[in-house]
């Protein structure tokens, strides 16, 4: 990212952002004197765009992403089902996020965007920053839209203008627009912003292809407008057949969690950075440092009690026996035992021993309900003065956002929706690698078979609904990468209602009224009285 002798320009500009895109978020711009001292190389360039992707890193996990997935939180009961399925109850007491967040992103983009003409720099220089500012964007609107429904579009960036919100169909007209533009980025091995040492999260050609293809999506899922499923097919296609841009997928799933999930990764498309040492902070990994405990979490312990977790029957119900994910994803689920055992490098935890090992404690594993969250392994350490041990900081390791099999089931998803014939292939590509790996059977007829209908298809009784199928493996496959509940609605309300049991009593008004969306943060409402909280959150508020 930016060296530190830049911050300087880059407080400048968050100072401006902050004061300067719209009422709601209490902006005043600068004169354009003070903005001509700032807009001159292409190093103010990297500035400006290094607080884009700050900003960005606001708005990725929030506000469904969390709470929807296969987990329960602790002291509620975990309604597990013939499918397995659990959701975090209640979740509609409050549903909320920052919603200034995502305008802070606009914000940051439209300094770039409006004063790339101020640069004294070849046009091919000052270019490939602009079109970063139009990923950012798009990505902000539409996730406004996908989050909160109703949303205001900022027109005047540099003005004083209240705005109210607008239409759904709108926003995401605002989100599509920002990401056609944004495919004129090239290739992610092609990509160069000055010396700026390049990782996933700057955005991409694939990057911008493929958060098109989620808009396109969306539109067609939610919005009801079938045609752009095709348009989101051909999105997925070009980004599967590499025409955007190298993507591959990793060899099994315990690569995937390895090296797929750890950050710039050949299957990874686009993702956001974080390491520890960055701007001398550590990445509080947020809702998964709630679900990550032993082993991972070296200071936990087997019997530790965490605030969200999975059950061995729910990892069950949904992983067969041939399926490599629940080894790689879980740890040691089927094991009899887990022994604690003393090593010259501290507490080992293990399922079997010798005789000559040092066993400290053991455990029943069978009488333990939880399984233990291995796909995320990259944990983060300090240690402090008043401790021996060593102190949790969180998981240091890149939140990937979007990934070649996440495009693939999604592709599969577009194909039937549209009833081609070929909706099940994309299924069985990333079937192929959660059972056989690296590793093709003998025999690709015996019951092992992964592709679709097989015989755990079969026993779930999806082999007669596709796009059920789809969404299932959607979920085994992008387990805790926050993708769940917005996979639910672009399939449909009734799989909202019938995958999150706190959903189920809502009615036909409270769905109109914008009960599937989260509430707007009350700090919003402070210097806009122009915007308006959703008829449902309002009617709950009250």
């Amino acid at each position: 990212m930016v060296m530190k002798k830049y911050i300087q320009i880059a407080c400048f500009i968050l100072l401006a952002v902050a004061t300067g895109c719209a009422d709601w978020i209490d902006v005043e711009p600068e004169n354009s004197v003070t903005f001509e001292n700032y807009f001159k190389t292409e190093k103010d360039a990297q500035a400006l765009l290094f607080n884009v992707e700050v900003k960005l890193r606001d708005i990725v996990g929030a506000p469904f992403t969390g709470t929807t997935e296969l987990f329960t939180e602790k002291g509620y009961p975990d309604p597990t089902g013939k499918y397995g399925y659990t959701s975090v109850y209640p979740l509609l007491e409050y549903v909320g996020g920052s919603f200034e967040a995502y305008y802070a992103v606009i914000a940051t983009a439209d300094v770039i965007i409006d004063n790339a003409h101020r640069f004294s720099l070849d046009k091919e220089v000052i270019r490939p920053y602009v079109l970063q500012a139009y990923f950012a964007k798009a990505y902000a609107y539409a996730k406004l839209a996908a989050n909160f429904g109703e949303a205001p579009i900022v027109k005047e960036s540099q003005s004083f203008k209240k705005y109210g919100k607008s239409s759904i169909s709108e926003v995401l007209d605002e989100a599509e627009k920002w990401a056609e533009l944004a495919l004129e980025l090239p290739a992610y091995e092609n990509l160069k912003l000055g010396d700026l040492t390049l990782t996933k999260q700057f955005a991409s050609k694939g990057a911008a292809t493929a958060l098109l293809a989620k808009i396109y999506a969306w539109r067609a899922g939610v919005e009801g407008k079938t045609d752009y499923w095709a348009k989101a097919e051909e999105m997925c296609t070009q980004i599967i057949e590499n025409k955007v841009g190298y993507y591959a997928l990793e060899g099994d799933p315990e690569a995937l969690c390895e090296s797929g999930l750890k950050g710039e990764s050949q299957e990874s498309i686009w993702e956001i950075y974080r390491d520890e040492k960055e701007m001398g902070g550590i990445f509080y990994h947020s809702y998964l440092t709630n679900v990550i405990s032993f082993p991972v979490n070296i200071t936990k312990n087997v019997t530790d009690d965490q605030s969200y977790y999975v059950t061995k029957k729910t990892v069950r119900a949904y992983y067969d026996e041939h399926d490599l994910r629940k080894d790689a994803f879980f740890w040691e689920t089927e094991a009899d035992s887990i022994f604690i055992v003393a090593t010259s490098k501290g507490n080992v935890p293990m399922t079997s021993h010798t005789e000559m090992d040092s066993v400290v404690v053991r455990y029943d594993n069978q009488e333990i309900e939880k399984a233990y969250l291995t796909k995320f392994r990259f944990g983060t350490y300090v240690f402090e003065d008043w401790s021996p041990a060593p102190q949790f900081q969180g998981m240091c390791q890149h939140v990937v956002k979007c990934r070649l099999a996440d495009i693939m089931l999604l592709r599969a998803e577009c194909r039937v929706r549209q009833n081609k014939s070929n909706a099940a292939e994309d299924l069985n590509t990333v079937r192929r690698r959660a059972y056989w790996g690296k590793e093709k059977p003998a025999n690709p007829e015996n019951r092992y078979a992964y592709e679709y209908p097989n015989a755990d298809d079969v026993a779930k009784g999806l082999d007669g609904d596709l796009q059920l199928a789809i969404f299932r493996e959607r979920e085994k496959e992008l387990l805790q990468e926050g993708h769940r509940y917005y996979d639910a609605r672009r399939n449909g309300v009734e799989y909202v209602q019938r995958f999150f049991s706190d959903y189920a009593t809502l009615s036909e008004t409270d769905i109109r009224d914008g009960a599937l969306y989260a509430a707007i943060s009350a700090t919003a409402f402070d210097n806009n009285d122009l915007l308006r909280q959703n008829v449902y959150w309002n009617r709950r508020e009250q």
